[in-house]
């Protein structure tokens, strides 16, 4: 009893999560219907094979999977996440209503029957079932029976109005089934065809399991034949272009230049936020509790941790380690923001740090000459003397990534430098200066600043300076103002006389990316439906907007032979190449007989080296080679012992002798066979569905209108 009770008191909140999950799989796996949504209400968004999709009804649906992402989430989307989201409900509409049209088209029906026997049956729907399963992981089937037989007492409206919230929600629920099964028959329909053959078992298993050695002999059409030993002619060239045309073929492309325009904080913004880290810094000056004001003003939350040297960055390091505990740091703008800064306490770590600067001669491995070490003794002495450092390293040192800090490499503890280098440095004293120095890198010359083993606790406000509001509508109201005045003059006229810079792009129509921009296929969109000149409404991009103007538009085709000759070129003097080079294996070959061993190959000729590949199986790489197809069908068909003809590779002309395979493991194969057959099987559904979706998507008459509508 206290089980069923449990249940029945937790099945309200479980079958209302289940309601909403559901809902939501309606509308973007069974269509809209349903719901009582039709097209041709308010305005049109799209229209798929005639279908009008209407604006109200696109809301409607993307403000459900917003929500419900939302919801999963806890975080609110931005700009880019809701530009995702209609993409994907769009998406999720034109699937959706393909298959239903062909679910339609092939007359296929679910009777009520079907559905009684499904939901009251041994084998319910999971997604049902599984809120009847106790602790134990077992299904109690009493408490299932219950619930069909008076639903309202475990589904309860959560309006609280109606009391038979329950029975009306079990049968929308079984409508709901009615679509999921017919979907269910569309994808057996379809996917009736696709079977797994038993020389695909075999293939599959030999590709796992069967190991292979081979000798080979490569001849690298480079080595063997010189490029004067060929001539290519126009004549093979076009040969070449005509045989591979396909290559050369090119999307539709259109030039656009565009000007952004970033959101970038204003001098009012960076004085607001000033004003407010001061005002913090007043009040934790007069006394008020330090971490009651990081709660209040900081970004991000900070209840106070120690630091080592090295774990500050910038001037605060040296800043922070300077002042006493209870001392307060800033104001200070950092790149980040403005911070403020309380020293908590201190204490002794176990860890000695030592900060250092120095100057470094000669190239990284190479022997130091008398000349370089002269010039780094004279400098060290120099030093010594009082010369300053700091100059000194500017002028001499060849560390790229700390002499123009006059040779500072800040804090360091052990193990962050070469072993020499650390040695040197940590057994010197504050102030003094050793050297030369030898390591791998060259020769040192090293003043070491201070030495410490404090860790110190820290707590912080930090107030980042971000455009406001009034700066981002400020910046939207000029990317229209620009927009509107370029329509009515010229685009690069009208971005020079109000000091914008003009950005160029060059896209195609599928993918949806801009160079410079990112992935926006609204505005790729209509740069393909408009012409020559047009210029565009603003577009949102991350932290902006952006204007575009289509500069040039060239329509799909084939690049001439003129134009491309050049670029293959290589490609049909190597395969002249590789021609010649299967005549004089062929003629190696000839000088083997049946019963040697490929190795007598570097007796006739000693610049064709024979190499062992070591064992392998078809399916994985062949050490010294690679994933080489044509090596591997070769040695897989050829008999143990016998030589192949030249096979032509990836790198070149091989020459291949099998020297081991193992044989096929019928038991082996028995016991994996069914497992295999899954995966083959899984495989080929999979590309087959994707494939025929496609090819419903390719074949549909689909327009997309939603940038009339959202930006």
């Amino acid at each position: 009893m206290p089980i069923m009770t449990r249940m029945r008191d937790s099945m309200p909140v479980i079958l209302f999560g289940l309601l909403i999950a559901f809902l939501i799989m309606i509308i973007f796996e069974w269509g809209m219907d349903y719901l009582g949504l039709r097209s041709g209400r308010g305005e049109v968004v799209g229209q798929i094979n005639g279908k009008k999709i209407g604006y109200k009804e696109f809301s409607e649906l993307l403000k459900n999977y917003t929500e419900n992402q939302k919801k999963q989430t806890g975080v609110e989307p931005d700009d880019a996440a809701l530009k995702q989201a209609r993409d994907q409900v769009w998406q999720s509409l034109i699937t959706q209503h393909l298959i239903d049209e062909e679910i339609k088209r092939l007359g296929i029906t679910v009777t009520d029957q079907e559905l009684i026997d499904w939901v009251r049956g041994d084998n319910p729907p999971e997604d049902l079932r599984r809120n009847f399963v106790d602790s134990t992981g077992q299904f109690r089937k009493d408490l299932y029976e219950q619930f069909l037989g008076n639903p309202n007492q475990f589904v309860r409206d959560p309006e609280g109005a109606n009391p038979n919230y329950g029975t009306k929600w079990l049968a929308d629920y079984e409508k709901s089934l009615k679509q999921r099964r017919s979907q269910e028959k569309l994808q057996s329909l379809v996917l009736a065809s696709v079977r797994v053959g038993e020389v695909e078992l075999r293939h599959r298993f030999l590709d796992q399991q069967q190991k292979i050695e081979a000798l080979y002999a490569l001849l690298d059409p480079n080595v063997f034949v010189k490029d004067s030993d060929v001539q290519v002619t126009d004549t093979d060239l076009r040969e070449y272009y005509t045989e591979n045309m396909e290559q050369y073929k090119f999307e539709s492309t259109r030039k656009l230049k565009f000007v952004q325009f970033m959101e970038v904080a204003s001098a009012e913004d960076s004085a607001a936020r000033k004003k407010e880290i001061e005002d913090a810094a007043s009040k934790a000056r007069s006394g008020m509790d330090f971490l009651e004001l990081v709660s209040t003003y900081s970004e991000k939350p900070d209840s106070g941790a120690f630091f080592k040297h090295g774990e500050i960055a910038g001037e605060l390091e040296s800043m922070v380690f300077a002042a006493k505990v209870g001392d307060i740091i800033g104001p200070l703008q950092q790149s980040d923001g403005f911070h403020l800064i309380k020293v908590l306490g201190e204490r002794t770590s176990n860890t000695e740090f030592v900060h250092a600067s120095h100057i470094l001669f000669s190239p990284s491995g190479q022997p130091d000459s008398n000349a370089i070490k002269a010039t780094a003794q004279r400098v060290a002495k120099e030093a010594r003397q009082g010369k300053n450092f700091t100059d000194l390293a500017r002028q001499y040192s060849k560390d790229p990534g700390s002499a123009q800090r006059g040779g500072d490499l800040g804090w360091f503890g052990k193990g962050r430098m070469v072993k020499q280098f650390e040695e040197a440095a940590f057994k010197a004293k504050p102030g003094e200066i050793v050297g030369p120095i030898r390591s791998q890198f060259g020769l040192h010359i090293i003043k070491v600043h201070a030495r410490d083993a404090r860790e110190v606790k820290i707590a912080s406000i930090i107030i980042s300076v971000q455009p406001g509001s009034q700066t981002r509508s400020d910046i939207a109201e000029r990317a229209k103002d620009f927009a509107y005045n370029a329509k009515e003059s010229q685009f690069e006229k009208e971005a020079q006389s109000s000091g914008f810079a003009v950005k160029e792009a060059q896209i195609q129509e599928k993918g949806g990316v801009i160079p410079g921009i990112g992935l926006l296929e609204s505005a790729t969109r209509w740069a393909f439906k408009n012409k020559v000149g047009s210029v565009s409404e603003p577009y949102t991009i991350p932290n902006g907007s952006v204007v575009f103007s289509i500069s040039e538009a060239k329509n799909a085709g084939v690049k001439s032979f003129d134009e491309v000759k050049e670029t293959f070129r290589p490609a049909v003097l190597r395969k002249m190449k590789t021609e010649k080079v299967k005549t004089i294996a062929a003629e190696l070959k000839a000088k083997l007989s049946p019963a040697d061993s490929l190795t007598k190959l570097s007796q006739l000729n000693p610049a064709v080296p024979v190499q062992r590949t070591g064992v392998f199986t078809p399916g994985g790489a062949i050490p010294g080679i690679g994933r080489d197809q044509n090596f591997v069908g070769a040695v897989s068909a050829l008999p143990v012992g016998k030589i192949s003809d030249p096979v032509v590779g990836a790198r070149g002309v091989f020459l291949i002798q099998t020297v081991s395979r193992s044989e096929f493991d019928s038991t082996a194969f028995a016991s994996q066979k069914e497992t295999l057959r899954t995966q083959i099987l899984q495989d080929k559904r999979n590309k087959f569905l994707t494939a025929w979706l496609d090819k419903l998507k390719e074949d549909a008459t689909i327009e997309d209108d939603r940038d009339n509508f959202f930006r």
